[in-house]
This record gives C-alpha cells, structure tokens and sequence, in this order.
C-alpha cells in the first residue's frame, strides 16, 4: 500500500496541530516539538506540518510513502526508466524515523520524496530542507538529565569544548572529543547509533555541542541531546568540575 505525502511549513506546530485535528477528524500520528504528522485513511494521506523551516503557509516538500524498502527500490527503478532523475538517499533519521528513500524535483524545484519508514526515533535527524531548528535537532536537557546519564552505563557524555577546553575543566565522567575528527572517533568510542548520547560544552555562547551533535545526527545518530549550559550551567548547579590539579612542588603564588 502506498499513500500521498503534504508536508507544509507552519509558523506554529501547536496551533497547526489544532486545526487539522479537527479538519480531518483524527489526532496527529505524531506530535513532538516543531514537527507532526496525521495520518488520514479517507483518502489516503500524511500529511506533515514542520515549524520554522520556511515561509508559513508554503509547501515544504511532497512524496509518496510506500510499505518497504523493496517497494521503494521498485518505484525508483520505474521513475528512472521513466527518464527522470533521482537522487538515492542513504538510510538515515528524519522527522523522527529512520527511513530509506530517493528523491526528485519538478520543473520548478519542487522537492518529491518515495520513501518507507524503517523504524521510528526519539530525535528529528536531518530534515529534508535543511533547516531544521536546533532543539528540534539536539533537544536540549538540564544538569539532572546529565547527571543520570552519567549513572546510566548505557549513555555517552560527550565534552564538545574543542582543543584544550577539556583539560581546563570539564564534566567528570564526560569524554573528550576532537572537534576534528568527530566521526572518526564515534566509530570506535560509541558504534551504536541508537545510544543515548549528550553533548555538552564550556557554557550557553560556546558552539562545539551544535558542532558535534549535529554530524552525529546527520551520520544517523538516532539520540542525540544536548546540554546548552555546558559546564559553566554544570558548575553553576553545585555540581563538581574536573579540573587539572596545581603541581604540588610549584610555590603558591608562582
């Protein structure tokens, strides 16, 4: 089975949510910060609305939603056959699913999707236009969240601070990240894409959890969270901040 794919830009989700609600007689399928989408049988359609990724009122983008990656390799070998082009797109998160498709513009630049969803997500990932909202993207979490993460031997803290913040201070039990080899390193200290994953850095002005986090999410990091305050918000909350000890046979004052 397949059905046709809205998707509109909306200046508020929450008032969006309302509207169509009672428009088409059912609740949203899913309804989180800055995205949501309805699910309609008569006729059959979702229909999505995303906040804050263009002018309210416009269409975001189109598509045909299909029940498997086997349907989706079919579709898409038709429409090339059909001499269209299309662009394949790795699995990745998207609008809080992990989902397989390809892509096509119409003469006038208009974005259609043929996708399937894989599974769904607790986090946005990359959005299709681009321009997701940030805490859309890295829902942002307070110093009590990191605080049980950091218990939890299933979730990575991440320090984002960049080269010599770590050892100036940082979150105990947080680990230290390159901000130039960020992938490379995720590989190795943490393979899992499902693993619940904070990203913090030196405090609110500092850049390097946008940084991270957002090539975790576009690399299919499906929970992915971010700690705005960082460290000064850490310390800030009473909490204790690693930093390196005074040599002991350097003289006070030297």
């Amino acid at each position: 089975m397949s059905r046709f794919q809205l998707s509109v830009n909306v200046a508020d989700v929450d008032a969006a949510v309302g509207f169509y609600t009672k428009l088409f007689g059912v609740e949203p399928a899913k309804h989180r910060p800055g995205y949501a989408n309805f699910v309609v049988a008569d006729p059959p359609m979702k229909f999505i609305v995303v906040e804050d990724e263009g002018t309210p009122g416009s269409i975001n983008h189109l598509g045909i939603e299909h029940d498997s990656p086997e349907a989706v390799a079919a579709e898409t070998r038709r429409v090339i056959g059909a001499g269209l082009e299309m662009e394949l797109d790795d699995p990745h998160t998207c609008c809080y699913a992990t989902q397989e498709k390809a892509w096509a513009q119409d003469a006038d630049s208009l974005p259609w999707e043929i996708y399937t969803v894989v599974a769904d997500t607790e986090n946005f990932g990359a959005s299709p236009r681009g321009g997701t909202p940030l805490d859309v993207m890295l829902p942002p979490v307070d110093a009590d969240f990191v605080e049980r993460a950091l218990l939890d031997d299933t979730a990575i803290v991440i320090d984002a601070q960049g080269e010599g913040g770590f050892d100036n201070a940082h979150i105990p039990g947080s680990i230290d990240v390159s901000l130039d080899t960020v992938l490379e390193q995720a590989k190795t200290l943490f393979p899992r894409k499902d693993q619940p994953i904070i990203v913090a850095c030196t405090d609110e002005g500092c850049a390097g959890s946008e940084f991270v986090g957002t090539q975790l999410v576009h690399a299919g990091y499906t929970h992915v969270n971010r700690f705005p305050g960082g460290v000064a918000e850490w310390e800030a909350t009473g909490r204790l901040v690693a930093r390196p000890t005074a040599d002991p046979k350097q003289p006070a004052g030297a």
